[in-house]
């Protein structure tokens, strides 16, 4: 992976972890930072939650991530069980399932890197 793009990906999840920006974070050199997170649902066992986060319009996807996050019953049992791209790459998918024995309340969070068009190509 480029220095660069590398670069970028670390500065978006420092503001994201941060708790610095909510939506959408600019980044270096063409590359946004997009978070989404579900609401805090109630799950029966084995059931989930899912989120989306998509690009803005002539941003390309370029990589995302996800994590989960369980409450009271349900912390460190919530399971990351999709952390990827859409198959269109329009967006990156994550879903989190309560593995807890009984229901319990759980949350997913996505979030995707996306660039301009040509920010990943070498310059000459």
């Amino acid at each position: 992976m480029n220095r660069r793009i590398l670069g970028a990906v670390f500065i978006a999840a420092a503001i994201y972890f941060s708790g610095g920006v909510s939506q959408i974070a600019a980044a270096q050199d063409g590359v946004t930072f997009v978070a989404e997170e579900s609401d805090v649902v109630a799950a029966a066992t084995g059931k989930g939650v899912s989120v989306k986060s998509v690009c803005p319009r002539g941003k390309k996807l370029i990589g995302g991530g996800g994590e989960c996050s369980g409450y009271l019953n349900t912390i460190g049992r919530a399971a990351l069980t999709i952390n990827a791209p859409r198959p269109d790459e329009s967006a990156w998918l994550v879903e989190c399932t309560n593995l807890n024995p009984t229901a319990g309340e759980i949350m997913a969070r996505a979030w995707a890197v996306c660039a301009d068009p040509g920010v990943l190509q070498k310059k000459k």
